[in-house]
């Protein structure tokens, strides 16, 4: 017998066997091949079986043969369903004009947004897109991709730096980055480079002025680095001299590091709590009863939920409470001295600029008194050490 899948698709109509001996009927359509299942006896002289419809044909004269009448009950299959949808022409066609409104009215521009842009550079973005077509109504597959119309409309509109062009459904975004033309920076007063403390010059860079020092050479605070008068004796001009001297200098720093810390160790045991958020409001829904912790530490999680890149307002989230033990842990003389160490840089570079950079270490001396470790250590840094001094008249 062929399977149910395919009788839908060619179709089957359910009919009533009505004579004297029905079976004999249904005993001749297995002589004939014709598929016949689904067999019922509602009566003594009836049966309901379903048979393939382009076997209907042939039920005619083994009706006749087996003194028997056939009586259809039913129609079912893809073509009956189909005859159906076909009497029904006007639900068709307004389907069929449903979908193809649906498609043009999402494929048309309903919206153009300018972000980053003054109100003059605005306009004349908004009249460079409308020329391009890009306006309420125009249908977005008779429009450029975004990559061409970000290039042409970056190469229209000089005055800005970068235009992105992004499309979000029947929505064109274009972000724009206006440039900025730098002030010029007024004239400096003509003045020295000094420097602001003992070093031993390791780097020198002049930009505007007379070096007067040269590398690895001693300087003291206060000592000129870079003289702001050039040109030769008896006709100097004066000029705000410019450049970069850098020095290694040498400090002391002496530090107390105690030998025992406390530690909070996790034990293992923890409770879990369940929440379902709706906005800012947390509802447990399991885990409520939480055990009694002497020293516990809690750990969050949420998570987030979207659809179609929407966040919904509600998400699920859980709180984990840690049961930790109070530990005393007493600190090598080692560990105290390279605590020490980075204590020490970070006070010291609190004392230097961003660009300072610690050379050298060296560890002079360490006692342990009183619990604690007492640290002196010597650093080398290098870092700028000129500073601008005026011209005073008479130099």
């Amino acid at each position: 017998m062929k399977n149910q899948w395919v009788h839908k698709m060619t179709g089957y109509v359910r009919i009533k066997i009505v004579g004297p001996y029905p079976e004999l009927f249904i005993n001749r359509c297995i002589d004939q091949k014709i598929s016949v299942w689904n067999i019922k006896r509602i009566g003594k002289e009836a049966l309901v079986c379903s048979v393939l419809l382009d076997e209907v044909k042939q039920l005619r004269k083994l009706a006749r043969v087996s003194d028997c009448k056939v009586r259809f009950l039913e129609r079912k299959g893809f073509p009956f369903f189909l005859q159906k949808i076909l009497n029904r022409n006007g639900l068709i066609i307004g389907a069929a004009a449903f979908l193809c409104l649906l498609f043009l009215l999402s494929n048309m521009v309903w919206g153009v947004e300018i972000e980053g842009a003054t109100p003059e550079m605005e306009h004349e973005l908004r009249q460079a897109v409308t020329e391009m077509g890009i306006k309420k109504g125009a249908f977005q597959f008779r429009l450029p991709a975004p990559e061409v119309i970000q290039s042409e409309i970056t190469d229209q509109i000089v005055d800005a730096t970068w235009i992105g062009v992004t499309r979000k459904g029947t929505t064109y975004h274009f972000q724009v980055v206006e440039k900025e033309i730098a002030e010029k920076e007024p004239a400096e007063a003509p003045g020295h480079l000094v420097a602001k403390r003992k070093a031993i010059i390791t780097d020198l860079f002049v930009e505007e002025g007379n070096p007067v020092v040269e590398r690895n050479q001693v300087v003291e605070k206060g000592d000129l680095l870079v003289s702001g008068l050039i040109g030769k004796e008896g006709d100097e001009r004066q000029v705000s001299a410019k450049g970069t001297v850098k020095g290694e200098m040498w400090f002391e720093a002496e530090m107390d590091i105690p030998l025992s810390k406390t530690l909070y160790v996790a034990t293992g045991d923890s409770h879990r709590r369940h929440y379902f958020h709706v906005g800012n409001i947390k509802i447990p829904f399991w885990g409520w009863f939480s055990p009694e912790f002497a020293n516990a530490k809690e750990e969050e999680y949420e998570s987030s939920w979207e659809i179609f890149g929407v966040q919904l307002p509600f998400h699920y989230g859980y709180r984990d409470l840690l049961e930790a033990k109070k530990i005393e842990e007493e600190a090598a003389v080692e560990e105290a001295i390279n605590i020490a160490k980075e204590t020490g840089k970070e006070k010291l570079q609190q004392q230097f600029s961003e660009e300072a950079e610690i050379t050298g270490e060296k560890v002079l001396h360490h006692e342990i008194k009183g619990g604690k470790v007492k640290v002196i250590i010597h650093f080398k840094i290098v870092d700028e050490i000129a500073e601008k001094q005026p011209i005073i008249q008479g130099d």
